[in-house]
C-alpha cells in the first residue's frame, strides 16, 4: 500500500508554505495584468479615435485600473478611500516629493558625469520652443490613461504581503518596490513592445518570462519560509527543482536591467517612485496618498526635459 503524502520524507513532500502559495498567487495576478495591460494597449491601437471608448480602452484604465480593482475585490481587500489626517500631511508631502527629487538629481548626475541627458535617454525630449503648458496636458493626460494608476498595484501589494504574507512594514516597502520594477520594466515594457512584434520568438520568450514570474514568487515565498524558521529544510524540497531553476533565471534577469550605467537609473527612480507610494501607504492608509505620488512622478518624467533645458 503507497504512503500518504503525511507520511513522505520532505524531499517527496509537493505541498506549498504558506509563504509561497501567496506570494505564487500574486504572481499569477501579476502575469495576468501583463497581459490585460497587453491586450487593452492593442486595442487601443484600433480605437483611440473613437470618442469615449477609445480612451475608456488605454492600458492603464482597461489594462491595469480595472483588473487591479477586481482582483482587490476578489481577494477580499478593503481599499480606504477616506483622505489623509491633516496630521499626516508632512507624510504625503515627503512620498510626494522623494522620488520627484531623485529624478531631478538622477538628471544632473546623468548630465555632469556622463555628458548625456536623462531626458533623452528615457525618450522624453521635445522642441527647445515647445510650450511647457501644452505638453504638461498632454503629460498628464499620458498619466491618468498609463502609468498613473501604478498607485492601485502599489497598494494591493502593500495590502497583500503585510496581511496574508505577514512581512514587516520596512519589508513591505522594499518588496513593493522592487516588484513595482519588476511589473513595469520587465513585464509591462516586454508584453508592450510585443503588440508591434512581428518576431515569433519574442512571443515564446514571453511565455517563459511569464512562467518564471510565478516560479519566482513560489521560489521567493520558499526563501521567505526558510528565512522565517532559520534553516534550509524548507528550500529542501527536490520537486521543486524546475520551479527553483526558473526563478533563479528570473532574479538573473532582473539584475540584468540595473546594470547598465546610465540606462539602469531609470529603472531604480521607478524603484524608488513605487516604495515611497507604499511608504506613503502605510503611514497614512489612504489610497490617494500613492495615486498622487504615481501620478505626480509620471508627470515628472515627462518633464524632466525642460528642467535639464533650464539648468543646462
Amino acid at each position: 500500500m503507497p504512503p500518504s503524502l503525511d507520511t513522505l520524507p520532505d524531499e517527496l513532500d509537493a505541498s506549498l508554505p504558506h509563504e509561497a502559495r501567496e506570494l505564487g498567487r500574486l504572481s499569477v495576478f501579476f502575469v495576468c495584468i501583463t497581459l490585460t495591460t497587453g491586450f487593452a494597449y492593442w486595442l487601443n491601437l484600433r480605437l483611440r479615435s473613437v470618442p469615449v471608448v477609445g480612451p475608456l480602452s488605454a492600458s492603464g484604465l482597461a489594462g491595469l485600473a480595472l483588473p487591479t480593482l477586481a482582483y482587490a475585490k476578489y481577494r477580499g481587500l478593503d481599499l480606504s478611500l477616506s483622505p489623509p489626517r491633516p496630521a499626516q500631511v508632512g507624510d504625503v508631502v515627503a512620498a510626494v516629493l522623494t522620488p520627484l527629487l531623485a529624478l531631478l538629481a538622477t538628471s544632473v548626475v546623468t548630465m555632469v558625469a556622463f555628458d548625456t541627458s536623462f531626458a533623452a535617454l528615457v525618450g522624453w525630449t521635445y522642441h527647445p520652443k515647445a510650450p511647457f503648458v501644452d505638453v504638461l496636458s498632454i503629460a498628464a493626460r499620458f498619466s491618468i490613461l498609463g502609468r498613473g494608476w501604478y498607485g492601485l498595484l502599489v497598494v494591493v501589494l502593500v495590502e497583500l504581503l503585510r496581511r496574508r504574507v505577514g512581512v514587516r512594514s520596512t519589508g513591505t516597502v522594499v518588496s513593493t518596490a522592487a516588484a513595482g520594477m519588476f511589473f513595469h520594466s520587465i513585464l509591462r515594457e516586454t508584453g508592450l513592445s510585443l503588440v508591434t512584434a512581428n518576431a515569433a520568438w519574442r512571443f515564446y520568450a514571453f511565455a517563459i518570462l511569464l512562467a518564471s514570474t510565478i516560479a519566482g514568487g513560489v521560489t521567493l515565498g520558499f526563501v521567505y519560509r526558510g528565512a522565517i524558521e532559520r534553516s534550509l529544510r524548507v528550500v529542501y524540497r527536490p520537486l521543486f527543482v524546475p520551479v527553483f531553476a526558473l526563478g533563479l533565471f528570473l532574479f538573473a534577469a532582473f539584475a540584468t536591467i540595473l546594470a547598465e550605467v546610465p540606462g539602469g537609473f531609470e529603472h531604480v527612480l521607478w524603484a524608488v517612485a513605487f516604495g515611497s507610494a507604499a511608504l506613503g501607504y502605510e503611514r497614512t492608509d489612504s489610497v490617494w496618498v500613492p495615486l498622487v505620488v504615481m501620478f505626480l512622478f509620471d508627470v515628472g518624467f515627462h518633464l524632466v526635459y525642460f528642467f535639464e533645458l533650464a539648468v543646462f
